[in-house]
C-alpha cells in the first residue's frame, strides 16, 4: 500500500491530549465542559487542519446515541480519503491509492475535537492553565483556554470552545514564542442535530479496491518490559501504552510504545530489521 496514502490516513487520526481538574478554577471548568461535549454531542461540520504551508479541509459527521459513537470523515481537498470510525474499527478508504486500510481501534483513540483525557492532576505539574479572551470561531461565540508549558521540553496549546455547548471549535499548537505550529479549526458546524445512518456510511465505492486489514487486535507483549527504552525522559513523561501490532504490509508484529505527560504524546514503533516499512500509527 502507498505509504503516502497511509500517512494521510494516519493524519486523520491525529491526536493531542489535555486534562480535567480542580473544581473552583474557571479554566479547569471549561476543560471539563469541552471533554463532556466531545463525548456526548452529535454534530456535523467542516474543519481545516493547517501545518506550515499545508492546509487540509475535512467534513465530519459525528453521532452519539445511547452511549455509542459513530463517525465519518471525508477529505474535501488533496488526496481522496474517507474514514469511518466505530467503537471497534477504523476503515480508511483511499481511492487514489486503490486501497482500504482497516485497523482495530486502540483504547483512548481520539481525534479533533475530542482531545481531552479525564484527569488533570499530573498535567498541572508541567503546564500552567489559564482562561483567555472571548471571540468568535465558525461564527459562534467562543471562549479561549491557554495552556503554557513550564519548561522547554513541550509545546503550548490554545483552545477555543463554543460558549453555548462547550464543543471545541479550534485547537492550536504553539511554540515558545507563541507562533502556530499546527491548528485544527471548524469553519462551519451544526451542533446537537440528528445524524442519519446514511451520513455515517462510506460513499466511496469499494469495488476493485485492495483491502489491507490488521490481522489481529493489538495485544500486550509478553516479558517484563520493552526491549528498547530511552535513556532519559523529560519530567512528567512516562510509558502509557505498550502493545504488539501487525500493520500491513509487515508480516511480523511490531512493538508500539506510547509516552505521554498527559498532554503531549510520543509514539514509537520498533520493528525487526529486514521488514518492509509501514507508516507508523499516530496517537
Amino acid at each position: 500500500m502507498n505509504s503516502v496514502g497511509l500517512s494521510h490516513c494516519s493524519l486523520l487520526l491525529f491526536v493531542l491530549f489535555v486534562p480535567a481538574a480542580s473544581a473552583a478554577d474557571p479554566a479547569h471548568d471549561w476543560l471539563r465542559r469541552i471533554n463532556h461535549a466531545a463525548r456526548t454531542l452529535s454534530y456535523e461540520g467542516v474543519f481545516v487542519y493547517q501545518q506550515a504551508d499545508r492546509l487540509q479541509s475535512m467534513r465530519v459527521f459525528h453521532r452519539f446515541e445511547r452511549g455509542t459513537v459513530r463517525e465519518r470523515l471525508v477529505a474535501l481537498n488533496g488526496i481522496g480519503r474517507e474514514v469511518i470510525r466505530t467503537g471497534q474499527e477504523v476503515h480508511c478508504y483511499l481511492p487514489d491509492a486503490n486501497a482500504v486500510l482497516v485497523e482495530h481501534r486502540k483504547a483512548g483513540d481520539k481525534g479533533f475535537p475530542n482531545i481531552l483525557p479525564q484527569s488533570l492532576a499530573e498535567l498541572e505539574k508541567n503546564y500552567t492553565i489559564e482562561l483567555g479572551r472571548t471571540g468568535r470561531v465558525a461564527n459562534r461565540k467562543a471562549q479561549s483556554i491557554v495552556i503554557r508549558p513550564n519548561d522547554g521540553f513541550r509545546y503550548g496549546h490554545q483552545l477555543w470552545a463554543d460558549e453555548a455547548s462547550g464543543l471545541l471549535l479550534m485547537a492550536s499548537l504553539v511554540n515558545d514564542r507563541g507562533a502556530m505550529i499546527e491548528q485544527f479549526m471548524f469553519t462551519q458546524v451544526n451542533i446537537g442535530i440528528p445524524i442519519a445512518d446514511a451520513q455515517l456510511e462510506p460513499h466511496t465505492r469499494d469495488q476493485g479496491l485492495v483491502w489491507h486489514r490488521e490481522s489481529t487486535p493489538p495485544t500486550a507483549p509478553s516479558g517484563s518490559g520493552p526491549g528498547l527504552l530511552p535513556g532519559r525522559l523529560p519530567a512528567g513523561f512516562a510509558l502509557s501504552t505498550r502493545m504488539l501490532r501487525t500493520l500491513p504490509p509487515l508480516k511480523s508484529p511490531v512493538e508500539h510504545l506510547v509516552y505521554s505527560d498527559g498532554l503531549a504524546v510520543v509514539s514509537v514503533v520498533v520493528e525487526k530489521l529486514g521488514e518492509a516499512r509501514a507508516a507508523p500509527p499516530v496517537d
